[in-house]
């Protein structure tokens, strides 16, 4: 996968904290999902045809069900601790939207191209064993 599908993926899941963050400053923030979604589409219809099978079975993968889970379990963990600390710090609360997101968006990208990475590694162990056998 290109590099920036992992920088459309983090911002996707990113987006819903940011758009929190700012959508009482400003309201056109709070579309923000809606427009990174449609982003999204649009460019699995146009520049990943060829790659959409391959995208498929890494999101089908458990290791990606697992990123998923865990993110989520991330989000819940920082929502609490951040809760908890915005007692103390006023400031935290007020950008714990952002913190999420850009959490998110930082453990999204890795997730994902570690994951990716983790599969590459594997069918090439796989192609060359192949390989060594055919000798």
């Amino acid at each position: 996968m290109p590099a920036w599908y992992f920088v459309l993926a983090g911002l996707l899941v990113a987006s819903f904290d940011v758009s929190e963050q700012f959508r009482s400053d400003y309201p056109l923030v709070a579309a923000l999902p809606v427009v990174l979604i449609a982003v999204h589409i649009t460019l699995w219809f146009a520049l990943l045809a060829r790659r959409r099978q391959y995208v498929r079975s890494v999101w089908r993968s458990p290791r990606a069900r697992l990123l998923v889970v865990l993110l989520s379990g991330v989000r819940l963990l920082l929502q609490l601790f951040l809760t908890r600390v915005a007692n103390a710090a006023a400031p935290l609360h007020t950008y714990a939207h952002l913190i999420m997101g850009l959490a998110l968006l930082v453990l999204t990208m890795t997730g994902a191209w570690f994951d990716q990475w983790l599969i590459l590694r594997t069918v090439n162990k796989r192609t060359e064993q192949t390989k060594e056998r055919q000798r």
